[in-house]
């Protein structure tokens, strides 16, 4: 860092906009791409392993709404406690500390013999599951270059849908679907061990959270090294340090963020709601509609192949055009589809599969497209917890439309009518977005905007 005290002082965003992409960055989207894939697995284990649950537990498939909805209580948990620990002690340990608590409760979910046991475990698990996104998307979003963040966010959590997409493809092999539910769970958890243990070792910390806490540190000196970045930044405002050591929940709501947060908000409980329907219920109502368990099964692939392919294809248009257009447009063709696919309930089991296919697409591909938007709204020093309120509030909607699948159900729904009624949440969701976007424009966070300007 011989050249560390020459030249100006710049705003550090702008020093990682101008240097080129190195190791260390794709070293870290790579890990939290992994991390994700983990979640994936783990996240899609108890839906996809529900049949046999129920069939070892004689239970009916309506037991499921508690179960199912048990696992999003602790996203909510999950979301806002993470999110604050990433702010106060960083994104790396708090990202860690989520893969350590999902590890030993996915352990733990192999040894349960009751509901209300594997609901507790399932509910530290989504604890742990919550707590990866806020981590790792401000990790990453901090570290790479404007030009790139908004398509890298995305896929990076793109690896959710991949690897909920390989459970149900391993589930299909024989001799993978024919053992013991709990040594599924095992073979995941061990899985979930590894994944810790290369992030423990492997993974950098945010150069903008350690500008933040230890502007002069030799942390911050040896990432700018590895970044290629020849001079310190210049400081933070000191607002945003001061706000650091502020009540940071509160501070979502302080200097004109309060209608935009709770816009956001309103966004992410829409869409979520709807993910988590397809994530929960897509097998078993399926089979509830008369379809056959293989089919049930083979619409799951094809719905989280949906998922991978809109992960890969959807942010393409971020780096064309206003990344809350594409948002609103995405989450209106999810609405679509949802409604479409119950319509094709009647049809052949090819339509099925295609509008299972489409649903995968525009659907998790609302909810890889959500975080962008909020990465952009907050600040530093409240990013994690911005972040991390937006998805426990979307976890409300997580909460809810399992239960209410079942509710419905219950009432005499039909599964397409349940179908047709998730493409509410969205569009809802997308009435909320096009407010916020009138509200905030394309405005970045306050300490964005430069300290001192270079000559």
């Amino acid at each position: 860092m011989s050249q560390q005290d020459s030249g100006p002082d710049r705003p550090l965003q702008s020093l990682i906009d101008e240097a080129p992409i190195t190791s260390i960055q794709v070293r870290a989207v790579l890990l939290c791409v992994l991390v994700f894939v983990t979640e994936g697995i783990d996240l899609n284990l108890v839906p996809l392993l529900a049949p046999a649950i129920a069939k070892s537990w004689s239970l009916p498939a309506s037991a499921f709404s508690a179960i199912f909805a048990s696992g999003s209580v602790g996203l909510i948990l999950g979301g806002v406690s993470v999110g604050y620990f990433a702010d106060r002690f960083g994104r790396r340990w708090a990202l860690s500390g989520a893969m350590i608590l999902m590890t030993l409760s996915t352990l733990a979910t192999a040894f349960v013999s009751s509901v209300p046991q594997l609901l507790v475990c399932r509910i530290l698990t989504g604890i742990g599951f919550g707590g990866v996104i806020p981590a790792a998307t401000s990790l990453v979003s901090e570290l790479m270059p404007t030009r790139t963040r908004a398509s890298v966010v995305a896929f990076v959590i793109l690896g959710q849908s991949f690897g909920s997409l390989l459970m149900a493809l391993l589930m299909k092999i024989p001799f993978v679907s024919n053992v013991a539910w709990q040594t599924t769970i095992l073979e995941v958890g061990a899985l979930c061990a590894v994944t810790t243990l290369v992030i423990l070792l492997f993974l950098p910390e945010s150069p903008r959270y350690l500008l933040l806490r230890e502007p002069t540190g030799d942390k911050l000196k040896e990432i700018l090294r590895a970044l290629r970045i020849s001079h310190m930044p210049a400081a933070l405002p000191a607002p945003a340090r001061a706000q650091h050591r502020r009540n940071q929940l509160r501070a979502l709501f302080a200097d004109g963020r309060a209608m935009g947060t709770s816009l956001l908000w309103i966004t992410f409980i829409g869409v979520c709601a709807v993910v988590s329907f397809f994530t929960s219920w897509i097998t078993l109502i399926l089979t509830e509609a008369g379809k056959s368990q293989a089919l049930a099964v083979s619409a799951n692939a094809a719905y989280y192949f949906g998922g991978v392919v809109g992960g890969l294809l959807l942010p393409l248009f971020c780096t064309r055009f206003n990344a809350v257009s594409v948002l609103m447009a995405v989450i209106l063709v999810g609405a679509a589809s949802s409604a479409g696919l119950g319509f094709a309930l009647s049809t052949s089991d090819p339509v099925n599969l295609a509008m299972a296919f489409v649903c995968g697409v525009f659907i998790p591909g609302a909810f890889y497209l959500l975080y962008p938007p909020a990465v952009r709204f907050y600040p530093t020093a409240i990013r994690s917890t911005g972040i991390g309120a937006a998805v426990a509030f979307g976890r409300i909607g997580n909460t809810l439309s399992p239960a209410a699948a079942g509710l419905m159900l219950s009432a005499g729904f039909t599964p397409a009518g349940v179908f047709q009624a998730m493409a509410v949440p969205m569009l809802l969701s997308c009435l909320a977005l096009a407010l916020f976007r009138k509200l905030t424009g394309d405005a970045e966070a306050a300490d964005a905007i430069p300290v001192s300007e270079p000559s």
